[in-house]
């Protein structure tokens, strides 16, 4: 079922709270390419071992069983063991770095996607410099930015057919939100992601279609609950 939506939130933080969540996100990130680098190669040479000697082989289904670990004896029959490995195993599309990874093996060369895999390189998945970075992609349609001047970090997710959980559900995402859980906020700092999908837009009542909030944060969060709780004690 399709679900077009978008996410974005600015959430201001202590300087201290700040420079350990940007560090950190960068530290994770530069991991997460080393990891997925790796993962590329492995995949390459799992393609190039299982067409060898192949004529018409076919590689997009092929890949798609590599990135789910397949033996190369699988591999070589893609077609024919495709259905069901793939309602054994899961959607392909749903392990970790499977877009960055076909993006690289399988570029676009004039407007059509690479029908052979290319070899992947390390320059492909640069690491962001740890003590500058402001920026950290999160799949190809996310990310999240740090302003040092003002302390905000800002969430952002492009409007697409289920660009918000895959945002959430890329290891990247994952990882703000976990570190996110863990920051002590202070006074004035916090705030809060707002989102809208398709589904909501269709509301027609008073007030509804209007974006909506996904998370809260620090004094967001605090005023939410005391406005929550000061609503609950006048009905009563």
């Amino acid at each position: 079922m399709s679900k077009h939506g978008w996410e974005r939130g600015e959430i201001k933080m202590s300087v201290k709270e700040f420079g350990t969540l940007r560090r950190s996100m960068v530290e994770f990130h530069n991991t997460l390419q080393a990891r997925t680098y790796n993962k590329a190669v492995e995949v390459h040479a799992a393609l190039k071992s299982a067409s060898k000697g192949k004529r018409n082989f076919d590689f997009e289904s092929a890949f798609d069983l590599a990135m789910l670990g397949m033996s190369e004896t699988t591999l070589q029959n893609a077609q024919q063991f495709y259905n069901q490995t793939v309602l054994r195993h899961g959607e392909p599309f749903e392990k970790d770095g499977y877009s960055e990874i076909k993006a690289v093996l399988f570029p676009y060369e004039d407007g059509k996607r690479s029908a052979k895999p290319k070899s992947p390189k390390k320059k492909q998945f640069a690491y962001l410099p740890l003590n500058t970075a402001t920026a950290i992609p999160v799949g190809d349609e996310a990310g999240i930015s740090f302003d040092k001047k003002t302390r905000v970090v800002t969430w952002s997710v492009s409007e697409n057919n289920h660009s918000v959980d895959r945002a959430h559900n890329h290891p990247t995402g994952k990882e703000f939100f976990k570190l996110l859980s863990r920051v002590v906020w202070t006074r004035s700092t916090g705030g809060q992601i707002v989102g809208n999908d398709e589904y909501n837009r269709e509301a027609r009542g008073e007030g509804g279609a209007s974006n909506y909030v996904t998370s809260r944060y620090g004094v967001a969060e605090k005023e939410f609950k005391q406005s929550f709780a000061s609503m609950r004690s006048w009905r009563s």
